[in-house]
């Protein structure tokens, strides 16, 4: 992963977290689609990368610190799927893995 696919991985975080309140869960599933061979660790990166920029550059408004903040949840859950796979033997998920995991274990990112 190079800065520029970086840099567009938390554009596209940012705009979907925005979106409303299921934004994150959809940037996640988003990122899992356009970018299936990127690692989760790597989406878990760009989830606090985009909540990091969120608090730098927009606003305090009361939708701006939610945006932020639902964010690092997201990506603490995340974690936790990683986690769940790596117990599973996969110590390397991808987005192509974690759609699959999510499809047959956990809807949580495939129902907002």
């Amino acid at each position: 992963m190079n800065l520029n696919q970086i840099d567009e991985m938390t554009h596209f975080a940012i705009m979907r977290t925005s979106e409303g309140s299921h934004g994150a869960r959809r940037a996640v599933e988003g990122l899992a689609r356009k970018w299936p061979n990127v690692t989760g660790l790597q989406f878990v990166f760009i989830m606090v990368s985009a909540a990091s920029a969120i608090e730098d550059v927009f606003t305090e408004s009361a939708q701006d610190i939610k945006s932020r903040d639902q964010a690092m949840r997201i990506a603490a859950v995340l974690a936790v799927d990683l986690f769940a796979l790596q117990q599973r033997g996969n110590f390397a998920p991808t987005g192509r893995d974690l759609l699959a995991y999510w499809e047959e274990d956990d809807d949580f990112f495939l129902s907002s």
